[in-house]
């Protein structure tokens, strides 16, 4: 999603000959133990990942949560999440490109600063679309 803008911001946007084949290969690289029923595949010469539809795995509806238990959702997919990244790259290359100093702390937190002032400004446009009738919405649900 995000490699098209890539090079906008100075990294270099690697061509990739499947897409679906490089977000699977991202996504084992990530997991801690690797899902079998995970692949990828061409229909009509577009580029897919596919995966068994049921697996009969639990889910969770975020919208369903109350405060609380958003709080601990929160917390523990974070930490999943973090567990799943900590598996994609050596940890001596992590520690080598984060330093001894805290610049990149600052950039993370710049970037998260940034991100939520966006997302702020992003909601109020869509306040105001709905206030103004350029946008339908049903609140309350």
């Amino acid at each position: 999603v995000l490699a098209p803008y890539l090079p906008a911001v100075g990294f270099e946007a690697p061509q990739e000959d499947h897409e679906g084949r490089r977000v699977v290969l991202g996504q084992k690289r990530m997991q801690v133990v690797s899902d079998i029923l995970l692949g990828w595949t061409d229909v009509d010469g577009r580029p897919y990942q596919v995966r068994q539809f049921r697996n009969r795995k639990g889910s969770v509806d975020p919208a369903a949560l109350t405060v609380e238990q958003v709080d601990d959702y929160g917390r523990m997919t974070g930490a999943l999440l973090a567990r799943a990244h900590s598996h994609s790259a050596d940890p001596r290359l992590l520690a080598g490109y984060c330093g001894k100093n805290d610049e990149l702390d600052a950039a993370i937190a710049d970037f998260a600063v940034t991100y939520a002032d966006r997302t702020e400004a992003d909601h109020a446009e869509l306040e105001r679309a709905i206030k103004t009738g350029r946008m339908a919405a049903e609140r309350g649900i």
